[in-house]
């Protein structure tokens, strides 16, 4: 006769249930990995969004401010105002740098 297969014990996964629950893990992590990618990026479409928006009111803040300015102690403070908005300008930069790596370097590899 020929060779008979091996009795499964009770309880016991065959080498086929093994590669198939294997094989749905990979599967589940690549989804998730998937729809961190896809949040990530909206996210970051948002942020550049809101940046953009932001940028447009720091901008017409300061042209409505040289339309005012009139005379030096005016320009004085327009200096002022400047600089202010040139700092706002740098501070949302940088968030949105530290945004950004935290999601890319922190968020987004676990679980991948």
């Amino acid at each position: 006769g020929g060779i008979m297969p091996k009795k499964q014990v009770k309880g016991e996964v065959t080498e086929e249930e093994r590669l198939l629950q294997l094989q749905q893990r990979a599967q589940a992590e690549e989804e998730m990995a998937k729809k961190k990618e896809e949040t990530l990026t909206l996210y970051l479409k948002k942020e550049q969004r809101n940046a953009s928006v932001n940028l447009l009111k720091l901008i017409e803040s300061w042209r409505k401010n040289l339309r005012q300015a009139r005379d030096a102690e005016q320009l004085k403070h327009v200096a002022i105002l400047q600089q202010t908005n040139e700092r706002k300008l740098d501070e949302q930069n940088f968030i949105m740098q530290v945004r950004s790596y935290v999601l890319i370097h922190l968020v987004l590899p676990t679980g991948c």
